[in-house]
């Protein structure tokens, strides 16, 4: 399982996030079932999300460089594109905060809104517990946070959100991290107040840490350890069974292009 630990100094010396990678398969046609790592596209990093942005497949995800230039903040956000079968280079984006590494926004997940505009849907911290953020952007580089809480709920940290709209509405699912198939489930009409609904359930050991497509009038989760369908969020059709953690699915060209956070070496 993928838990982000992201904030304050890291230990350079020590076991951490930065000791993952995000990896990239291709697959021809509609493809749920995930298998195999594929290959690495960049070192140090996780927690990928896919959208299409102005005709290409952008990757937004978490980058924990520990050289010494790239440290100021530690922890980025930074993107990539897809053109033409390869990725370009990471690009950080640009968020300003308060400067304290712990309020830092992390584990990002981007969408699409009408007018164009993206909005960036992240993991913060209170004194009390962690809870989901957001940010917008007109050119998908210069990132404004938003004031207040998305979403939150009592007496749990809710973290690693993914969000989708559809059928008229916001839906956000975050993990229990805790491997039994339930996850946190809010809905929003405005995608910035998410009222928490039924928790989302689905009876295979995994976790609800990954991201959610719509294709053909239906939802389908990529989660750690399963796919699933569903389009009323109350029932969900278990697809398959995989090894990927954290998985990100974006159909491209007609075929399936995947990726998830793996090890190091």
């Amino acid at each position: 399982m993928v838990v982000a630990d992201h904030w304050g100094k890291p230990k350079i010396n020590g076991a951490g996030p930065w000791d993952d990678n995000i990896s990239a398969s291709v697959f021809k046609g509609i493809n749920h079932e995930m298998k195999g790592n594929g290959k690495v596209i960049v070192r140090q990093a996780g927690v990928a999300n896919l959208i299409e942005y102005k005709g290409k497949v952008r990757a937004y995800f978490q980058w924990l460089p520990t050289k010494k230039e790239l440290q100021l903040n530690f922890d980025h956000i930074a993107f990539m594109d897809f053109e033409s079968g390869e990725w370009s280079k990471p690009k950080v984006i640009q968020m300003p905060f308060d400067n304290k590494p712990h309020k830092y926004p992390v584990d990002p997940t981007v969408v699409e809104l009408a007018n164009g505009s993206l909005r960036m849907y992240f993991t913060t911290v209170s004194k009390k517990r962690a809870f989901i953020g957001s940010a917008l952007s007109r050119d998908g580089v210069n990132f404004s946070i938003e004031d207040g809480k998305r979403f939150e709920v009592k007496k749990a940290d809710i973290r690693d959100c993914a969000v989708v709209y559809f059928n008229g509405i916001w839906h956000m699912i975050s993990p229990t991290h805790m491997g039994n198939g339930k996850g946190f489930y809010g809905t929003s009409s405005d995608g910035i107040k998410f009222e928490r609904q039924k928790d989302v359930r689905i009876k295979v050991s995994g976790d609800w840490l990954g991201n959610m497509v719509v294709k053909d009038e239906a939802v389908y989760f990529f989660g750690t350890g399963f796919v699933a369908k569903t389009q009323n969020f109350k029932e969900w059709k278990l697809l398959s069974k995989h090894r990927l953690q954290d998985p990100a699915v974006a159909y491209s060209s007609g075929d399936t292009l995947v990726l998830s956070t793996t090890n190091s070496p």
